[in-house]
């Protein structure tokens, strides 16, 4: 028998599922102050320590994991993707809150135990204006391919098309304003403004894609180059099984897809302004490898050396980065 209890909770916007033995131990608590609030004295009540698993689930259980992290209680935050193929791999049938409960709970009891630290509250702040950041700028690109659309014809309403523009100038407008914000936030905080520094230096990044790429990465715990290249999904994946299965290599895309989305412009735009990497994606093309397939290699190359540059505190160099590759 594990030293533990083990808890399974399931997060969702408004409660909390949770599976132990705990005494006094609810199976349902509202995700509020209130209720976590309880949730985090039945957790103290037991005779041995508890470890408690949950899924990242948006945002809904930040507050509950930095709560019960706060109050003393190891908690364990699970990547969905892995609880979704450990709940195949032991043949759950069914899915409900309760159900996804036990089965992070006997998560818990088979896999290694990996603490979760929250991040400091900044950290999340920037992470979060950067993903708006983004989103907004998802907006203005949808709202300028309708308006081109509209351009195509006499028949769309003048008073339609002038409602768009202002669309398009007030959320262009609001990004600007929340890029300003995120770079106020860190200039307020001397380690964040130096790993701003050195990552605006770097061809390709302006102060919107430093913040959006930053609020990415500095939530993460401390990581090598090579795992942060897994987290972004860029690591390369290969297929293969005896003699007649060979696929070509991809990238996994198993990663934080925001990371990666907010690194492709950069990249993009190093390989056309940087000499060093457009002549690093011309030497990539010239062996074989798609335009595309090169762009991706450039993304790897300013994630290792935004890693590298954080670590050293050093000037970019793009000799180092571009020649000898």
């Amino acid at each position: 028998m594990s030293s533990h209890e083990i808890v399974g909770i399931d997060v969702a916007a408004k409660t909390l599922a949770v599976a132990g033995d705990c005494p006094r131990l609810r199976a349902e608590y509202e995700n509020s102050r209130e209720g976590r609030r309880g949730l985090v004295k039945a957790l103290g009540g037991g005779t041995r320590p508890v470890r408690v698993v949950m899924e990242a689930t948006g945002i809904y259980f930040l507050d509950a994991a930095c709560e019960l992290v706060a109050a003393g209680i190891a908690v364990m935050v699970v990547n969905p993707r892995a609880s979704h193929h450990f709940a195949e791999a032991v043949l759950q049938r069914r899915k409900d809150d309760p159900v996804d409960a036990a089965m992070l709970r006997d998560y818990g009891q088979r896999m290694p135990f990996v603490p979760w630290v929250p991040p400091a509250e900044n950290h999340f702040a920037l992470r979060a204006i950067g993903r708006e950041v983004r989103a907004q700028g998802k907006a203005v690109t949808a709202a300028k391919n309708r308006l081109h659309a509209m351009g195509a014809t006499r028949l769309v309403p003048r008073e339609l098309v002038r409602a768009l523009e202002r669309q398009i100038a007030e959320t262009e407008a609001l990004v600007d304003a929340l890029v300003a914000a995120a770079v106020a936030l860190i200039d307020g905080d001397p380690e964040l403004k130096r790993k701003f520094q050195r990552t605006d230096s770097m061809p390709g990044f302006a102060a919107k894609a430093v913040v959006t790429v930053m609020g990415e990465l500095i939530v993460l715990p401390p990581m090598s180059a090579t795992q942060w290249t897994a987290q972004a999904g860029l690591d390369v994946r290969e297929v293969r099984s005896g003699t007649s299965v060979k696929r070509p290599a991809r990238i996994s895309k198993r990663g934080n897809k925001r990371l990666r989305e907010a690194l492709f412009y950069p990249a993009l735009t190093a390989a056309r302004c940087c000499p060093q990497a457009r002549a690093f994606v011309a030497r990539l093309v010239a062996r074989g490898k798609t335009p595309l397939q090169a762009q991706v290699a450039v993304m790897r190359k300013l994630l290792h050396a935004i890693h590298a540059l954080w670590k050293t505190d050093e000037d970019f160099d793009a000799d180092k980065l571009f020649l000898n590759a």
